[in-house]
């Protein structure tokens, strides 16, 4: 799966409130700890926030010694997230990054790649600005493949990442979709004009740590 689906709504968006007027967000945060324990990064690592929204994880950044930079396409989360942290904060598209090549120590993408419209060339952009041994941190919804392929996993590793760690974290997500029904009556704004998942065909809530390696593998799983 080369090009991702555009469906707007409100996922991915940043500005997905809750009952108490908090941000929803799978895991409540807890995710990106769990990846940060994970990524055997230094304290101080430079790490690009993809897909920033309202800065939720910027400044939890902040708060645990990192240096974060945030972009967003979106000018509202933005604001902010720009009364909230004092991390660098750009306005631009997460597939075509202002950044210089090997500058960054980690990418940092919540519920963003799952958005981007073209999902290899987002990928490729983010190996681009990735130092070599660079840390990619992602957690994001995964919709299966027709032929029953692990078409993401192949997609990172094709870009140029190891895979360091895949899991399966579908029930985080469970608890972030009953909440949201709570709040929105429905599944409906959420995915907007994909609509819902279908029994056959409801989405996975992946965990992701990898690495930058020095090239792009081009690799094919069968």
């Amino acid at each position: 799966m080369e090009k991702s689906a555009s469906f707007p709504g409100l996922f991915g968006c940043g500005c997905v409130e809750g009952a108490a007027g908090e941000w929803l967000r799978p895991g409540d945060g807890a995710i990106v700890r769990e990846l940060f324990e994970r990524s055997g990064l230094r304290l101080g690592a430079k790490v690009l926030d993809v897909g920033c929204g309202a800065g939720e994880s910027l400044a939890w950044l902040e708060r645990h010694g990192y240096s974060g930079i945030g972009v967003d396409r979106d000018e509202r989360t933005l604001a902010i997230a720009a009364s909230r942290v004092k991390s660098a904060l750009f306005h631009g598209d997460g597939a075509r990054l202002p950044f210089a090549s090997a500058c960054l120590d980690a990418i940092l993408s919540e519920c963003s790649l799952s958005q981007m419209a073209d999902r290899r060339a987002a990928l490729g952009e983010w190996w681009r600005v990735l130092r070599p041994g660079g840390r990619l941190l992602l957690a994001d919804v995964d919709w299966p493949s027709d032929d029953g392929r692990d078409g993401l996993a192949e997609d990172i590793e094709r870009a140029g990442f190891a895979i360091l760690v895949d899991e399966d974290r579908s029930d985080v997500f469970a608890g972030f979709v009953a909440r949201f029904i709570f709040h929105y009556g429905s599944l409906d704004p959420l995915w907007g004009e994909r609509g819902c998942a279908t029994a056959d065909r409801r989405p996975r809530y992946r965990l992701f740590v990898a690495e930058r390696i020095a090239e792009p593998s081009g690799i094919s799983r069968p």
